[in-house]
């Protein structure tokens, strides 16, 4: 990227944890006046919020109506990470805010969780970490087996393609007819997906439509005794649906990454694995969505301060 002259200063607040290379980057650009405050609390976030032309999150910064109705300077806000349920995004637009986001930053990491999260379900991991003798029942083998994958956006593309190096046969959808179309793979409806698959990988966003998409109807038309991964979001499933279908044996058993204060009533339970949402917790994919956005949100600031000059800080 060329050198930027000075003309104007952006302060930019970045109240989570990012990446040093992201941080570096920042600090390096000419223009940008930069405020780290990776554990700021809410109240004072509300106070520093008004002085600031941009704000840089990850999960736990929570950018509802009340922040930016005190938002006055603010132009945009980024998220380093894929998903954007912390953020009001129509909050955000209607005060002409623009919301940026690294959406295939962490693909990979959360592909390779799932993977791993099906051979914990397939071999009994965290049984046999436990045992100091081996176990009394077989595992079983990903080789063979039938994936279902629900959602053939980056993730649930890159697990398709790790799948099919583990032997797997893999069927997907996706609501998107696009979705996926170069995948060496069989796209079939959802019925046929459920009743089909061996074990079902959820990968879609958290939206009205599918909040609760697993639900008690849902796991009714399933294959018996079914895997179910969820690396998504831990609302996609209804837990109290899930709960009764792994008592009845319809689900095998369930893994899924999540944060520490959900699925409350499945910790403990023999058939379910769960780990707290690690799923972009990776060197790699920390790096890449931390310099992927700190670069759009200067990128949004220069574009909007040409468009629209206005007076230094």
């Amino acid at each position: 990227m060329a050198p930027v002259m000075a003309r104007f200063r952006f302060r930019v607040l970045v109240s989570d944890p990012l990446h040093p290379d992201a941080l570096g980057w920042l600090q390096a650009q000419p223009d940008v006046e930069l405020s780290v405050q990776p554990d700021i609390p809410r109240e004072a976030l509300l106070e520093a919020i008004g002085a600031v032309d941009a704000l840089i999150v990850r999960g736990r910064t929570r950018v509802d109506a009340a922040v930016l109705q005190r938002a006055e300077r603010l132009k945009v806000v980024g998220r380093a990470g894929t998903g954007l349920d912390n953020i009001d995004v129509e909050a955000a637009r209607a005060r002409g805010v623009r919301v940026l986001n690294a959406p295939g930053a962490n693909a990979n990491a959360v592909a390779e969780l799932t993977m791993g999260l099906m051979l914990a379900l397939a071999r009994h991991l965290p049984e046999a970490f436990r045992a100091r003798e081996k176990l009394q029942r077989y595992g079983r083998e990903l080789q063979g087996r039938t994936l279902g994958l629900i959602g053939l956006g980056r993730i649930g593309s890159r697990v398709a393609r790790l799948a099919l190096g583990f032997g797997m046969r893999v069927l997907g959808y996706d609501v998107l007819p696009e979705a996926g179309r170069d995948l060496p793979i069989e796209r079939v409806p959802l019925d046929a997906l459920k009743r089909e698959s061996e074990v079902l990988s959820v990968h879609v966003p958290l939206t009205a439509e599918t909040r609760g998409l697993i639900d008690a109807k849902f796991l009714r038309d399933v294959r018996e005794g079914v895997w179910l991964v969820n690396t998504a979001r831990a609302d996609v499933v209804d837990e109290e649906a899930l709960l009764e279908a792994l008592e009845a044996g319809r689900v095998g058993g369930y893994a899924a990454d999540v944060p520490g204060d959900k699925h409350q009533t499945l910790r403990g339970h023999p058939r379910v694995i769960l780990t707290p949402h690690i799923g972009a917790q990776t060197e790699e994919a920390q790096r890449r969505a931390g310099l992927e956005i700190v670069q759009k949100v200067v990128a949004a600031l220069r574009d909007a301060a040409t468009a629209a000059p206005r007076g230094g800080a």
